[in-house]
């Protein structure tokens, strides 16, 4: 404050002096009461009166202290931290905790003007500019305790985040064989046992990813239940899609679509663990980045599964094509036509004529040994192209020397 103002500090400072060893007790029941009848949160707050007054008159105290100039003393200087801590704790509204110290400012603010009146004092100027000490003291007091709230709110949030973690891993690991631990994440998730899930699991999703932070905002505004964590380096998590079709909820996932992500539609949590297996089968029936849902990539997830009986099996297939001049070219004919399932089809899609995709689909039956007419010829060559899109499959197929 510049010097000029120097007596006009040390009178609002005497009058503080006065309030704190005179009147604080009765300021704490006037702002106490005041605080009750204008902020409903505070008079619907389940304490005892003693216990609310006992807070503002700590927090008072501290005001008029630091008002005053006076050293803080002990018992007072965390009453704004404690404050904050608490309310946090108890869940109260953070509004309704800073118009509080609003009160305070008005409480205080009019005892000093009063008394200042009584030693006419209000008639100077300067005494006004040195009321400015007053906000300075309770905005010191409303700085902390906000700070103190948001502290413990990012606390109790990030120990709510590992129970629920915790929980998780649990009903992965155990769902299936113990009740109780399905009993225990529903009511740590707030999701009802039996609901309708969408399972995920993503490999590689970076924890403050702006598309996982988009899909989890997305899934709060469509009001659907969920929960997206960590398992080692897998994200994985719950959706419950409620009466939304999965269609609907794999629209809202899309931003996952990103990385290797698979899902799995299940009945209940119960079922996840066995949906976190055919989720994890679906993102790995194919290298490359995309949202898959099992059912829609069911050969995919069975033969990237079981590489060591699906992998010979593939190879076997797939080697004289791997060895052909226009292998890419002949696979990419013989993938379209197991997807649409005529020459003619294939013909309109690709822009070719037709003897050209009979000639190559000859080429490919000449080679392999395979009939197109055999369903189970063509079951096999289905799942080797399938197997051909898993990393072991990429793998193989880089691996072939140049022709």
């Amino acid at each position: 404050m510049a010097e000029a103002t120097a007596p006009h500090a040390e009178a609002v400072r005497s009058i503080a002096r006065m309030l704190l060893t005179e009147q604080l007790d009765a300021l704490a029941r006037h702002a106490q009461e005041r605080l009750d009848a204008e902020e409903p949160a505070y008079a619907r707050m389940e304490a005892a009166p003693g216990v609310k007054l006992a807070g503002m008159r700590r927090t008072l105290e501290l005001a008029l202290t630091r008002l005053s100039g006076e050293p803080v003393p002990p018992h007072v200087a965390r009453a704004t931290a404690d404050v904050g801590r608490q309310r946090a704790e108890q869940g109260f509204p953070l509004p309704a905790l800073i118009h509080s110290f609003q009160l305070d400012l008005r409480t205080l603010w009019e005892a000093i003007v009063s008394e200042g009146r009584r030693r006419r004092l209000t008639e100077d100027p300067g005494f006004l500019d040195g009321l400015l000490l007053v906000w300075e003291a309770t905005e010191a007091n409303s700085v902390e305790v906000v700070d103190a709230y948001r502290r413990t709110e990012r606390d109790l949030a990030s120990h709510r985040g590992e129970i629920r973690a915790r929980a998780f891993e649990r009903l992965v690991l155990e769902g299936e064989r113990d009740p109780s631990v399905v009993t225990d994440v529903s009511s740590l998730l707030g999701i009802p046992a039996d609901a309708p899930l969408v399972v995920v699991v993503a490999e590689g999703v970076p924890t403050q990813d702006r598309r996982l932070e988009s899909c989890r905002t997305a899934l709060q505004r469509a009001s659907l239940p969920c929960y997206l964590g960590y398992l080692g380096d897998e994200l994985l998590g719950v959706v419950n899609r409620g009466k939304r079709d999965s269609a609907a909820v794999h629209a809202l996932l899309e931003p996952l679509g990103g990385w290797r992500c698979g899902t799995a539609d299940v009945a209940g949590l119960a079922e996840v663990p066995r949906g976190v297996r055919f989720a994890r089968a679906a993102s790995r029936s194919d290298a490359a980045p995309g949202l898959r849902p099992i059912r829609e990539h069911w050969i995919g997830a069975i033969m990237s599964g079981q590489d060591e009986l699906t992998g010979p099996m593939a190879r076997e297939v797939l080697a004289p094509l791997l060895a052909l001049r226009d292998s890419e070219g002949l696979l990419g004919t013989l993938r379209s036509f197991l997807e649409f399932g005529s020459i003619a089809e294939v013909a309109e899609r690709t822009y070719r004529h037709r003897n050209t995709i009979r000639n190559r689909l000859q080429t490919v039956e000449t080679a392999t040994g395979l009939d197109l007419s055999v369903p189970q010829h063509t079951a096999r060559l289905t799942m080797a192209l399938e197997w051909l899109r898993s990393r072991p499959g990429r793998t193989a197929a880089e691996a072939q020397p140049d022709r």
